[in-house]
């Protein structure tokens, strides 16, 4: 037997403000406290298809659900197509009611089912959903209020990256496996994990600061290898009333990047408590953002050389890279294009030989002289052809590679039979540009010299 239930709440906000908030579903795990991530799955003009996390009288449960936003009306309706048991099926609505220009009354509908129709799941479901409900109704007064009379200065969000040399399945690794922080973080104490069920772990865990204090958290994290994990923290620092945050993996030529974002709302009136008499928001503001961002900053420059010892410093993806930079690059060369060659190497590129007295010295410098060297050549009727192979590369801090490899120069006149022109060995500093590479420094050592 279907049941249904209605909460409501006041807002000192106009409707337009309140609706929104329910409407931008990407913010919810930062305004919403059982809400700990959704993913939208499909969007097609005013319908949403959703997957939700959420915690239901201390549990965490996931399903899928359809919205339809009517902005005109000022309601979003709601269905689930998958439900978590004990829920059997579950739907409703958010409806916004303005009341004047400043106040608005929102309704919060839900219809439900309960597996087997038990006498249990029924009451578990009514828990959850009266709990639920007044805490998302009562955080979006809060939200709502906040954003009419103060804006978002209380809310906080900022990401740091790191460029990792190594495989993105090894980074996801250090950071999935939360249990051996403490042996691996210098800025961890403790690590109790646990793992409900496959892709979603409750992590409890002590930080220490920079000041020597300890803070103890809870999250719950979703967990998607190997691209990013999500967490919500349900044990807050004193400072904090929300604190949502990803680590992402996005793979590049070469390596991956891994960033760390975070969104924060500062809880105001402990500010004075915990950064002491006279401190304001913007002292809050920096010290959030630096603290957290101490943190991830450390977390992933471990994981970092993790990934990167785990592989030698090597990954494939930086090794298959490096030997397009090399084809592209040399075939420029062959194919007499001296100004494009140049854009190969940074603007104050440098080209030694042990061949020459002096080195060519910044991008102008190496088209310029390489542009007459190819002209004399064309004058020849010689055509030259370069191959590179026994290619060894170290990744270097920062993100910069060295390179060691042979060159050889075949020449072959027109009508003639080819012949090596010249043995050499090379070595680079590489430096990432976008999603390529540029010469930072060659030298190039001919054998007969």
């Amino acid at each position: 037997m279907a049941k249904e239930t209605e909460h409501r709440i006041k807002v000192q906000a106009p409707a337009a403000v309140v609706y929104g908030l329910v409407a931008d579903v990407a913010a919810w795990p930062s305004i919403f406290p059982p809400t700990v991530h959704i993913e939208c799955l499909e969007r097609n003009g005013s319908t949403e298809r959703l997957q939700i996390w959420a915690t239901a009288n201390g549990e965490v449960k996931t399903w899928t659900s359809r919205r339809e936003l009517d902005a005109d009306e000022l309601r979003v309706s709601f269905r689930q197509e998958r439900s978590a048991p004990p829920v059997a099926a579950m739907g409703g609505a958010w409806i916004v009611e303005p009341l004047s220009d400043t106040e608005t009354l929102v309704r919060l509908l839900h219809d439900f089912e309960a597996v087997g129709d038990d006498p249990e799941n029924v009451a578990w479901i009514e828990r959850a959903v009266g709990h639920n409900s007044e805490a998302e109704l009562a955080a979006l007064k809060e939200a709502a209020e906040r954003v009419a009379t103060e804006g978002e200065g209380a809310t906080l969000t900022f990401t740091d990256e790191v460029w990792v040399a190594g495989s993105g399945a090894d980074v996801y690794d250090f950071l999935n496996e939360a249990d051996r922080w403490p042996d691996r973080l210098p800025h961890v104490d403790k690590v109790s994990l646990t793992e409900p069920a496959p892709g979603l772990q409750d992590l409890e865990m002590d930080t220490r600061t920079g000041d020597g204090s300890v803070h103890t958290t809870k999250s719950i994290r979703v967990c998607r290898p190997h691209s990013h994990i999500v967490y919500k923290q349900l044990h807050l620092p004193a400072l904090l009333s929300v604190h949502t945050g990803q680590w992402t993996i996005v793979a590049e030529p070469g390596g991956v990047l891994v960033r760390s974002a975070h969104t924060v709302t500062i809880k105001e009136s402990a500010i004075e408590e915990v950064l002491g008499d006279h401190a304001t928001l913007a002292d809050a503001r920096t010290f959030i953002r630096e603290a957290l961002g101490r943190n991830s900053t450390t977390t992933m420059r471990h994981a970092k050389e993790y990934a990167e010892s785990r592989g030698a410093g090597v990954s494939a993806e930086l090794y298959t890279s490096l030997q397009a930079f090399y084809a592209r690059q040399m075939r420029l060369l062959d194919n007499g294009e001296a100004e494009r060659w140049a854009e190969t190497f940074t603007e104050d590129g440098v080209f030694a030989q042990n061949a020459k007295p002096r080195p060519m010295s910044g991008r102008a410098d190496i088209a310029a002289s390489m542009r007459r060297g190819l002209d004399r050549l064309a004058a020849t009727g010689l055509r030259r052809r370069h191959w590179t192979g026994m290619l060894e590369v170290e990744p270097l801090p920062g993100g910069e590679v060295r390179t060691n490899y042979y060159a050889l120069v075949i020449s072959t006149p027109k009508g003639g039979k080819a012949e090596l022109y010249l043995s050499t060995t090379c070595s680079d500093l590489l430096v990432r540009w976008g999603n390529g590479w540029l010469v930072r420094h060659r030298q190039v050592d001919h054998d007969n010299v």
